[in-house]
């Protein structure tokens, strides 16, 4: 914001000169006044030491032809100076039927018209300064809280006085900014409310399971039915926890630079566990990456998650550097059937494909909101090496 308020003060200054400048030659151009010339003391004592010329000399008052000002001028008694050229200065006074002429002496321009110049301008720069602070400074102040707004919302309390040029957008800023975050408190209290409240009787139908797993009726339809169902619901209850961390975000998510083989080892233990019948290559180099490995790690098991439902029994996770442009890219591909034409509204909020009778409409969703925060995009597309679906990430590398 100093920035801008620099280049428009340059630009009223630049524009202050240009306007003084051109009134100053118009009325040079356009004045019918004659110009007053003067000589200081010195000028006269440096011309009589000199003697190389007579300092004065009389003509006739016919001789000389002047404009009918400057005639009425001599005749009134007034001594008037004109230009000689080159630099000189002539003065002339009547004196009964005479005309004395006096001089030459050399014309030694007034630095005072320059300096006055110089003073109203900087005194109107100042001036156009003080007007201009206050908007600029509210203007930063703003500026500053959306930034701070965008990493994580917060309740904004009214800072800005009504008698600032900028009020009303200030607090059309702060109304919609309290709205936001009044919606997004209100639907993480939610999230936790349902989880909380879905995970209570779900434990205890874990309870009662647990006991009559030793009964007769531990092998029969409906207590398989019931152990199915109840681990869909635990999955669902862990989805939407994840979905509400990722819509809701509880803290900023800034990149750092990683070492690629730290996190791929700590992700390979996580997929590890929670995928242990695929068969999942790691292709990477040797290097380091700006990113949130957090962040990363939840869109990385969600993805290979949801290709455990098409994969045959391979899933190839690649990153490589795109070092013409500086960009990041990691692409997860399995060796299923591949996606339909409905691969682009997969990345909605509770958005499924038609085949899939197991997804919750989330995971591609969160994968998405985690690329926003890297500033990078998702693309789903066919595997060129494996045939299945490819979902590539691609991001800036940088902080």
């Amino acid at each position: 914001m100093r920035l801008q308020m620099l280049r428009m003060v340059s630009v009223l200054a630049l524009a202050l000169v240009v306007v003084y400048s051109s009134v100053a030659a118009l009325y040079g151009l356009y004045s019918t006044a004659p110009h007053e010339y003067t000589i200081s003391a010195s000028q006269l004592a440096q011309a009589l030491e000199r003697g190389d010329a007579p300092l004065a000399q009389s003509y006739p008052a016919d001789a000389i032809h002047f404009s009918s000002a400057l005639r009425q001028r001599l005749n009134s008694g007034e001594v008037v100076g004109l230009d000689a050229g080159d630099g000189q200065i002539l003065f002339y006074h009547r004196s009964g039927n005479s005309v004395l002429e006096i001089g030459p002496f050399p014309h030694e321009p007034a630095h005072s018209v320059t300096q006055w110049r110089l003073l109203f301008i900087g005194a109107m720069l100042v001036v156009l300064l003080l007007l201009i602070w206050p908007m600029f400074s509210d203007l930063s102040r703003l500026q500053n809280q959306a930034i701070r707004f965008s990493k994580k919302p917060f309740y904004i309390p009214e800072q800005l006085g009504r008698r600032s040029p900028i009020f009303p957008l200030a607090e059309t800023f702060r109304r919609m900014a309290n709205i936001v975050t009044g919606h997004f408190q209100m639907n993480q209290d939610l999230a936790r409310t349902i989880a909380h409240e879905i995970r209570m009787p779900l434990a205890r139908i874990k309870f009662q399971q647990a006991l009559s797993a030793s009964g007769p009726e531990k092998d029969s339809e409906s207590a398989q039915v019931i152990d199915r169902a109840t681990r869909d619901i635990e999955q669902l209850v862990e989805k939407y926890l994840g979905f509400a961390q990722v819509e809701v975000h509880e803290q900023f998510l800034a990149r750092k630079s990683i070492e690629l083989e730290t996190f791929f080892a700590d992700l390979g233990s996580h997929l590890e566990h929670q995928c242990p019948a695929l068969k999942i290559a790691y292709y990477f180099p040797d290097e380091q990456a700006w990113l949130e490995p957090d962040s990363l790690t939840i869109a990385i098991q969600n993805l290979v998650v949801n290709a455990t439902k098409y994969a045959r029994d391979r899933v190839d996770i690649r990153f490589e550097f795109d070092g013409e442009q500086g960009f990041c890219s990691l692409a997860v591909e399995d060796n299923g059937p591949g996606l339909g034409g409905d691969a682009l509204e997969l990345t909605d909020a509770f958005t499924r494909s038609a085949t899939d009778g197991q997804g919750y409409g989330l995971g591609l969703y969160i994968v998405k909101k985690v690329m926003m925060w890297h500033e990078g995009e998702l693309r789903l597309d066919q595997s060129p090496s494996l045939g299945g679906t490819r979902a590539t990430l691609r991001w800036p590398n940088r902080a």
